[in-house]
């Protein structure tokens, strides 16, 4: 490479052949890296399947034998693996109950998981503490309950909701006590997470709490709860109902009850929900006498098939087709003595649905 430093060459010349060998040797350089950094991650996601793979049928051997739970050959556990056994035993304990999740609680003594859980806790991070948190409740770990208790509370969604489930899981009767007063106020609590968590309690257990909480609640307040109400035993959840639907004026908590009405146990004021001056009411009471009507509510139902909200008169139609007492040529009859062709178009549709011309 002499001539690149010939003296008869210009600078901008020589400048311009040095920018491109440098550019030429980083490409390279990156070229290398890049390749290294994939192989690498190659071989630690490869690592990280054979380990989970390993747990897994561990976990699942244990499940299925308390032998092999307090027996098994565990294999050794590498720090940077920690999480990722957390991780999978958690989910493990998700999926099972009883005499299964005692044996995984069995199985994460022997693998040191109560003290993983207990370092991860101690950390800032929010997803460390969530892990920790879930562990301690799979694990029914009582000695974190007190501390589990001010999570409930915590700002962040996540961490207060896994807290709530944990709680629940450690100590059924306390974490309910905790939890039900608090459900109309975090909001932001997944319904989902929070339906979870009462069918985990069990309805014996939550009714009484739950028809508590609703009945001394405001009208918003009462509204949201009463979309976990399905949740509490039938007698519990029908006196409650009965007492809401006599007692209140709320629209709101009216429609969310109506909504809860089943079976054949008649419905307080019914005539005059139909009558209501809210359009929804009256549309629930309409599907309502759908589920529980009797021979004498037809007339009400009927009185519907001219109202001046098509929504009401389309439930009030597709109750009388569901009605179980009446037959083909009842139905016909009910759609001929009606005087407001409304009420015969709307009918017309319901029969037509249910496969009556």
């Amino acid at each position: 490479m002499e001539w690149l430093f010939r003296s008869d060459f210009e600078a901008a010349t020589i400048v311009a052949l040095w920018s491109i060998a440098a550019v030429l040797v980083t490409t390279v350089i990156l070229f290398v890296y890049t390749m290294g950094l994939r192989l690498t991650t190659v071989a630690a996601t490869r690592r990280r399947d054979r380990f989970l793979s390993t747990w897994r049928e561990i976990f699942a051997s244990a499940i299925l034998s308390p032998t092999t739970a307090e027996n098994s050959k565990l294999p050794p556990l590498h720090r940077h693996h920690r999480v990722d056994l957390l991780e999978e035993w958690n989910r493990a304990c998700s999926i099972v109950t009883g005499s299964a999740s005692a044996n995984l609680i069995t199985l994460a003594g022997r693998a040191n998981i109560p003290e993983l859980a207990r370092a991860l806790f101690k950390k800032r991070r929010i997803n460390s503490k969530i892990l920790a948190v879930q562990t301690f409740g799979h694990l029914r770990d009582t000695s974190h309950k007190d501390a589990i208790r001010e999570l409930v509370s915590n700002e962040n969604t996540a961490l207060s909701i896994t807290a709530a489930m944990s709680l629940v899981q450690i100590d059924p009767d306390f974490g309910i006590s905790v939890v039900v007063p608090m459900i109309a106020e975090r909001r932001d609590w997944p319904k989902n997470r929070v339906s979870i968590i009462l069918r985990i309690a069990g309805s014996g257990r939550i009714s009484e709490p739950m028809y508590r909480a609703i009945r001394s609640a405001n009208g918003a307040s009462r509204t949201y709860l009463l979309q976990f109400a399905r949740l509490i035993d039938a007698e519990i959840l029908d006196a409650l109902l009965d007492d809401l639907i006599r007692s209140s004026n709320d629209p709101g908590v009216i429609n969310a009850a109506l909504k809860l009405v089943s079976g054949y146990r008649g419905v307080p004021r019914i005539a005059a929900l139909t009558q209501h001056d809210t359009w929804f009411i009256r549309m629930q009471a309409a599907k309502v006498l759908g589920r529980t009507g009797q021979q004498e509510h037809l007339t009400l139902l009927e009185s519907l098939l001219d109202d001046r909200e098509w929504w009401v008169r389309y439930r009030a139609a597709q109750s009388i087709a569901s009605l179980p007492f009446l037959g083909p040529n009842q139905m016909r009859q009910i759609r001929q003595r009606q005087k407001d062709r409304y009420a015969v178009d709307i009918l017309q549709q319901a029969f037509a649905e249910v496969g009556l011309a």
